[in-house]
């Protein structure tokens, strides 16, 4: 089998590096010498997107599995073809491993690992690489046995009846995590009285952030609830491949890294029962939800299910901004209208199907005509999706009140006068969307005029991009506690301050500002 230019050039990268950098442990091959290099091509084991051979796997207690692919690379194309044997290292390999980390290792128990097509890999006359063997890690496995929590490692080399040894050693990093449980014990608040929604940048926080959100009462030491049933995390974008003109999901390169290392940083937001989604833009290229084609929609649909099932989320949030539609003639693409969008969440509700959570943010000029089911092509809009909220979250103007349902009232925003989508039900319907940490200005005087009595039921509240405390001008500026307080009509209650602040000191963080500020 062939392998493209590229993977040799960078393999052969790899080598190069590695040769100058010290050795976990010693190879199991030799050096190449001029005289070996004119008779054999030089070999090495290696592993799929790991630079240094050492593939960190999490997983969690009775929970995942893995897949890594392994392969042996040659300096050169083989003149003659030959079969390489995969071997399992021992406890040797072991401790160097644990010796050079400081972390105990085990070697990882045979129940737990399997080679998907044997542990023999083919290098065929005039290829420079050999077929790929795939490594399956699970921690359950077929009989119900349970990986203990710990750390664990797999050692691997390669042999050759052609080559005394095979240069490289892959070390598959295993840690099994117990589930994540809330240090204090608090539960997240399930009450139909209030259903909490955030917005998470992780341009800028880890995910866990969102753990540390905690309601107290100060009348009650007993009671303390967790907030965000969901949790969206920004940020993907809709993307357009002007070679193909095919459409798909593009996340940010923090929300990548965040997602590639799910296990530590999102499953405990899931663990504590919180929902976890991605919120979708339009990615500025003057394309979006509001004009593609019934082909570019399939594509999308189909981007959007990869991309939630791959990574084990919960759901996505769609928010039609940022699209730049303005140049969308400029460039060609189709004009704006109104049955793109409608079409577009039906698809996918369709690609998702009913467990996964569908959510769209109510903003400007491509919501506005959900109402009209003549304008959407009929698709009722709030039959496919599970909610939907206001957008609008300036900091440039106090907080808005966005009720759909009661526009005559005199608290609710004059500034975004909307309509209620067609199909959707009341008590699935937002009417806030604040900023979490802000000057609070008007804001609370405006969350004062609530009379809950005269609103729609919906009792979710919108928090849009939730932080930890940070030194800043709107250090202390929690307009959370005032929109809890306000609702309930109840100044006891407070967003606990100690769950957002750093109090460890740890060496990532040397003050007690910035908990769970982004580390990588």
């Amino acid at each position: 089998m062939k392998r493209s230019l590229f993977r040799i050039i960078s393999v052969a990268a790899v080598l190069a590096l590695t040769s100058c950098a010290d050795t976990l442990v010693k190879d199991h091959g030799e050096d190449p010498s001029d005289a070996r290099m004119d008779t054999n091509p030089y070999l090495s084991l290696c592993a799929e997107r790991s630079a240094d051979n050492i593939v960190k796997v999490e997983f969690r207690k009775g929970k995942g599995s893995f897949t890594c692919e392994i392969y042996v690379e040659a300096s050169r194309e083989v003149g003659e073809g030959q079969s390489v044997q995969l071997n399992i290292g021992e406890d040797d390999l072991v401790s160097a491993y644990s010796r050079k980390t400081g972390v105990e290792y085990a070697l990882l128990p045979k129940p737990f690992y399997a080679f998907q097509e044997g542990q023999t890999l083919d290098l065929y006359e005039g290829d420079a690489v050999t077929s790929i063997a795939h490594l399956n890690l699970f921690a359950i496995n077929t009989l119900g046995n349970i990986l203990a929590p710990g750390h664990y490692v797999l050692p691997l080399f390669a042999t050759s009846m052609r080559h005394d040894s095979i240069a490289g050693t892959v070390y598959v990093d295993v840690t099994v995590d117990e589930p994540y449980s809330d240090p204090d014990g608090y539960e997240l608040y399930s009450g139909d009285d209030m259903f909490t929604v955030f917005y998470l940048n992780t341009a800028v926080f880890d995910p866990r952030l969102a753990n540390d959100f905690i309601l107290d009462d100060l009348d009650d030491e007993s009671y303390h609830r967790g907030l965000g049933n969901i949790v969206n995390l920004r940020q993907a974008s809709l993307h357009y491949d002007a070679a193909t003109g095919r459409i798909s999901v593009k996340p940010t390169n923090d929300l990548r890294y965040v997602l590639e290392h799910f296990t530590e940083r999102v499953l405990p937001v899931q663990e504590s029962g919180r929902k976890v989604c991605v919120c979708i833009d339009g990615g500025a290229q003057g394309i979006g939800f509001c004009n593609l084609t019934d082909e570019q929609i399939g594509d999308f649909a189909k981007s959007v299910k990869k991309i939630v099932e791959h990574y084990g989320l919960d759901g996505v949030n769609l928010w039609d901004r940022n699209a730049n539609y303005a140049v969308a003639e400029e460039k060609g693409f189709p004009k704006v209208n109104t049955t793109s969008y409608p079409k577009l969440i039906k698809a996918l509700r369709e690609a998702l199907g009913q467990s996964k959570l569908l959510t769209i943010t109510d903003y400007e000029e491509p919501t506005e005509y959900f109402w009209d089911t003549e304008a959407t092509g009929g698709i009722k809009v709030g039959e496919y999706i599970d909610y939907a909220w206001s957008g609008y979250c300036g900091g440039d103007e106090p907080v808005q009140i966005v009720d759909p349902w009661h526009q005559e009232l005199s608290f609710v925003s004059k500034l975004h006068p909307r309509k209620p989508f067609a199909g959707l039900n009341p008590r699935r319907d937002g009417i806030t969307n604040v900023t979490c940490y802000r000057k609070q200005d008007e804001s609370l005087f405006i969350l004062e005029q609530y009379d809950k009595s005269a609103l729609t039921d919906s009792n979710i509240f919108v928090f849009y991009d939730v932080r930890s405390n940070v030194q800043d001008a709107y250090e202390g500026a929690n307009i959370m506690s005032a929109l809890m307080q306000c609702w309930h009509r109840d100044f006891s209650l407070q967003c606990n301050p100690d769950r957002l602040t750093n109090y460890d000191l740890t060496p990532s963080h040397p003050t007690n500002y910035n908990k769970w500020g982004k580390d990588w």
